[in-house]
């Protein structure tokens, strides 16, 4: 009778396999000196790149209210990631780590990715409302940026970044839009029509791009003939 020890260890190697699958994601940490890589939006001098101990993303302005100046830094996909697109906004997760920051009335750093719009060649801009984490549970509103044929005129006020990317638009839904980019951006608060600076040192972003429910079926699919061999084969090795 042939020995079957090493082909035994192959079911193991595919579950471990289908279990990589179904966990994995694709996540980028951008640090130190990558940062100078980063794309910067504001007035000149308000958000730039500063070698430092640690280096930053340094945003400032000099009125943090809704009529003043908001820096912000955004990761585009082909700076530094080489895609298309950053992801789908169903499948992006975001963190920011936060090493320094002063003034704006108590408001922390918030995120702003902006969707492409399949239908027009305009931006759809989605807005946390604070805070260092983007997921699921964040809440957010929703802003047409030089849009005027979005499909929509709401701006989901309040709802969970979860709600929205269920929700239809046009065909599809929010959350099956791609990410154009996103990022970390101070400013535009209602600080009551005073003026207060703020600023804010990033030592760090990370964005994940979970996989989605279809991406993990469809690479499981593909370990599945390996798989059946494996079991063909065990089965003659019975007989034999």
């Amino acid at each position: 009778m042939k020995s079957t020890s090493k082909l035994l260890l192959t079911p193991i190697v595919l579950l471990g396999l289908v279990t990589a699958a179904m966990n994995a994601n694709a996540s980028i940490t951008i640090s130190g000196s990558d940062l100078n890589s980063l794309h910067y939006s504001g007035d000149p001098g308000d958000a730039q790149y500063v070698a430092g101990t640690p280096d930053v993303a340094q945003l400032t302005t000099p009125d943090s209210g809704l009529n003043g100046d908001a820096p912000a830094v955004y990761v585009r996909a082909s700076n530094p990631l080489a895609t298309s697109s950053l992801s789908t906004l169903s499948a992006l997760d975001a963190s920011y780590s936060l090493f320094s920051s002063s003034g704006g009335n108590g408001n922390p750093p918030y995120w702003l990715t902006y969707l492409t719009d399949p239908n027009t060649s305009g931006l759809i801009g989605v807005v946390s409302f604070g805070g260092p984490t983007l997921n699921g549970s964040s809440q957010i509103h929703v802003f047409y940026d030089n849009d005027p044929g979005a499909l929509s005129s709401d701006d989901y006020w309040g709802d969970t970044l979860s709600t929205l990317d269920g929700t239809a638009y046009g065909t599809t839904t929010f959350g099956q839009l791609e990410v154009f980019e996103t990022g970390v951006e101070i400013g535009d608060w209602d600080n009551a029509a005073a003026i207060i600076p703020a600023s804010a040192n990033i030592d760090s972003i990370t964005i994940s791009s979970v996989p989605e429910p279809t991406t993990i079926i469809a690479g499981a699919m593909l370990l599945l003939p390996f798989g059946l061999s494996t079991l063909r084969i065990l089965r003659r090795n019975r007989i034999a």
